[in-house]
């Protein structure tokens, strides 16, 4: 049941062990202030998270948006952080949680497992050379029926947050999903900062990639990249293969593109998008849950 972190020698590059004792406050391993900015490597690209503004509410309750559209995440008045795009309200982090400490994140429901957190490691070191603290948390899908943590739970992704930083890594037994490269928190740079367009290349190869957000309700992203001059087709259907949405059939230049796609008028379930140019065709699964 135990996940093994493979990536130990990666995380070495930024986290080395520190005994330096400094107390530091819940809500600095989530730095929320507008103006900060994430630059992570993932396996296909490289991605530039930034908080565009933030609002706060009659309760307390704050939300950062990274979109204009609607928030990402939102942060109450007892150290929580929920996951909040298109309503799905996950208990994302605790960020008082010590280790040994389990929370829901997202409840049972008729096609999803209930999804728990467990921090397996707290602990003081240095991030980008700066005395830091580092919380790691395990994601794992319960058996239907369950409320705890057991052999039959289905591990699902480990995240390290650093007090100051934020997420610095985010894996899976197959591999990373995020490695941060560098950061902008309140106005201080850390690590390799640039531009998406200075680190993104013209595509030398044709691929689709995986939609995020992923579950999504209704609204999700789909992107693709083109090596050269294509004719191209984005379709969507479901899983007995009836075509629910096409979203384009165009010609392209070479070149990476995203579109939205509005699940507003269909059931929950799997949905499968396929890209098509030429003689090639490429798919992948998407989770709509309402």
């Amino acid at each position: 049941m135990k996940a093994i972190n493979v990536f130990a020698a990666i995380i070495y590059l930024f986290i080395t062990n520190y005994s330096y004792s400094q107390e530091f406050d819940p809500l600095d391993f989530f730095p929320s202030s507008v103006g900060n900015v994430w630059i992570y490597e993932t396996p296909s690209d490289i991605v530039r998270y930034e908080i565009i503004k933030d609002s706060v509410d009659q309760y307390g309750n704050k939300f950062i948006f990274y979109y204009l559209e609607q928030p990402t995440y939102q942060m109450d008045t007892m150290n929580n952080v929920y996951f909040v795009p298109y309503s799905l309200n996950w208990l994302k982090y605790k960020l008082d949680a010590d280790s040994g400490d389990t929370w829901q994140v997202r409840p049972e429901g008729t096609s999803v497992r209930r999804r728990e957190a467990l921090v397996t490691n707290k602990y003081h070191t240095t991030a980008f050379g700066i005395p830091s603290e580092i919380l790691e948390i395990e994601y794992w899908n319960l058996d239907y029926g369950d409320t705890v943590i057991n052999e039959f739970a289905i591990y699902e992704n480990t995240e390290i947050l650093a007090a100051g930083f934020g997420l610095l890594y985010d894996y899976t037994a197959h591999g990373p999903v995020y490695t941060i490269r560098g950061c902008i928190i309140e106005q201080d740079t850390f690590g390799i900062v640039t531009t998406v367009e200075e680190d993104l290349q013209l595509p030398d190869d044709f691929a689709l990639y995986q939609n995020y957000p992923n579950p999504f309700n209704p609204t999700t992203t789909i992107k693709f990249q083109l090596s050269n001059y294509a004719f191209v087709e984005l379709r969507v259907f479901d899983l007995l293969g009836r075509e629910v949405s096409v979203l384009i059939k165009v010609e392209k230049p070479a070149g990476i593109y995203e579109l939205k796609f509005h699940g507003n008028d269909l059931t929950s379930g799997t949905y499968i998008y396929t890209l098509k140019t030429g003689n090639s065709i490429l798919s992948k699964k998407m989770l709509l849950i309402k």
